[in-house]
């Protein structure tokens, strides 16, 4: 009545409760039997509260029974088994199914990693099992993993390999058709969607040449690095790429303009769009640009042909581009505003939108203590991820709490009119709604007005500091150390005069 589980981190063994939980313990020893479970991602890692796994797709909205694996879609759900006042949320390392509703268990299970403040989940979740060995290291150290904000570990964690120690339960029949006559080595399992994190090279050593190894090593500390750049916020996504459509292109004459370059390049197709590079300060050409295009055949036509062409007697280079520039000034000059996050059991905190926020409107913001540091409530989902609710706490229910935290009721008052009512001189009129436009008009129109006045004046500025800390001709530097060298010889002629006087005055 015992399975172990392999994964990249350690083994745990699971003990089940058979003789409580029938179905859910046959359904996960079966599971276990026919290797369902080999190279399954753990996909959720809500830190100090649960740790989840179970599902091929990696994304939480997946997964079957061994009775839907029998018997069809029909059956691809089995009932919950809750067993009051036995079986609560009380202690950390029990084996739990994670469902997105009653009576929808598959193959998702979570295990929980703390024993206070889980009695929201009592009544909703089946549990069939505890962890027997590895609580205190293999699942302490995935405890620890960094997580996004969705709660996926930045590194990819497996279940390798599942072994039946004890199984009660007789074979059903046709199972013998889904137990494989070994261990598969897929890697990843085929319904996996989510992209590949950090993983380890030991299981993929063997087999592979010398070469083919150096180059999985180099292909895999590149993405660690980006993976950690994406940690830390220095990069908005770990697998952004550069754009196909667009091409570079170098050795640019100066006097080349953005307009030539569209106008040369329009032959190759409609809706061409050209940028050249600039100095910030002196707005001189630094002789390349990037070109973009509808489509990306036209791109690759425009490479095959513009490639060492002349353009305003330069020979060009074109290539195509490998700048993500632009993704990433969206990234760096996104709102700096914040959001009101609820937090469980720790009422609102503030914080300024990530770039995943920002980037994908799937991601979800981070959540406080309950959740972890890794924050999507509980993320006890299967099928459509829905969050299991957050019990309330005493100062969530009070008014009086609500108060203390910002709940304020904004008052839908009206702004008293003005005593003198319109006035001519901005356009108003005392007709009314007319009269009203005009003026709100007239505000714009001269309030444009004093900004381009503003704008200008500003850029006068900037050009004369400009002017005045540029570096200085030629004639100016001579003129300036001929004079230095004038002044340092009277300085070193009259000191020697005077040295000679002193030496005179005293002889006499």
């Amino acid at each position: 009545m015992s399975v172990m589980l392999e994964t990249t981190l350690g083994e745990l063994v699971v003990d089940l409760y058979c003789d409580k939980c029938p179905l859910a313990a046959k359904n996960f020893l079966k599971l276990c039997k026919t290797k369902y479970y080999n190279d399954v991602l753990v996909y959720n890692v809500q830190q100090n509260f649960m740790i989840q796994t179970g599902d091929p797709s990696g994304t939480g909205r997946g997964g079957t029974s061994i009775y839907g694996m029998l018997y069809g879609e029909q059956a691809k759900y089995f009932e919950d088994e809750i067993r009051l006042p036995q079986l609560k949320h009380s202690r950390p390392g029990l084996v739990c199914m994670a469902s997105s509703g009653e009576n929808q268990n598959t193959s998702q299970f979570y295990i929980t990693m703390r024993g206070e403040d889980m009695e929201f989940l009592d009544g909703k979740h089946t549990i069939f099992g505890e962890v027997a060995e590895g609580l205190d290291t293999v699942l302490k150290e995935i405890n620890e993993l960094y997580c996004d904000t969705d709660g996926r570990p930045y590194r990819d964690v497996r279940i390798l390999h599942t072994y039946v120690l004890d199984d009660p339960f007789d074979d059903p029949k046709g199972i013998e058709d889904l137990i494989p006559d070994a261990s598969p080595a897929r890697g990843r399992p085929e319904a996996e969607s989510v992209n590949p994190r950090l993983i380890d090279l030991e299981d993929e050593e063997d087999g592979l040449t010398a070469e083919a190894l150096e180059e999985r090593i180099r292909e895999v500390e590149a993405n660690k690095r980006a993976v950690v750049l994406e940690m830390i916020g220095d990069l908005p996504d770990a697998e952004i790429k550069p754009p196909e459509n667009v091409l570079f292109v170098c050795k640019l004459n100066p006097i080349t303009t953005d307009e030539d370059l569209e106008i040369i390049f329009s032959r190759f197709g409609t809706g061409v769009k050209a940028e050249i590079c600039r100095d910030p300060v002196t707005g001189d050409s630094l002789n390349y640009a990037f070109v973009e295009f509808d489509d990306v055949e036209s791109c690759e036509e425009a490479y095959k042909k513009m490639n060492n062409a002349l353009v305003d007697d330069r020979r060009i280079k074109v290539d195509f581009s490998q700048s993500v520039a632009k993704q990433w000034n969206r990234y760096t000059m996104r709102p700096r505003g914040s959001t009101k996050i609820k937090s469980r059991g720790a009422g609102f905190q503030e914080r300024s939108p990530d770039a995943s926020t920002l980037l994908s409107a799937s991601s979800a913001a981070r959540a406080g203590n309950g959740g972890g540091r890794n924050g999507k409530g509980s993320g006890l989902e299967s099928g459509p991820r829905t969050s299991v609710p957050a019990p309330k706490s005493r100062w969530e229910e009070s008014a009086a709490g609500k108060a203390s935290h910002g709940a304020v009721e904004v008052s839908n008052r009206k702004r008293p009119a003005s005593p003198t009512g319109y006035q001519e001189g901005r356009g108003r009129d005392s007709g009314g709604e007319a009269g009203g436009r005009e003026g709100r008009k007239g505000r714009r129109e001269a309030q444009g007005e004093r900004s381009q006045r503003s704008r200008s004046r500003s850029l006068e500025r900037i050009r004369k500091q400009i002017r005045r800390s540029g570096s200085p001709s030629r004639e100016r530097r001579e003129r300036r150390d001929g004079l230095r060298e004038r002044d340092w010889r009277d300085r070193r002629e009259r000191s020697r005069d005077r040295s000679q006087s002193r030496e005179l005055r005293r002889r006499r």
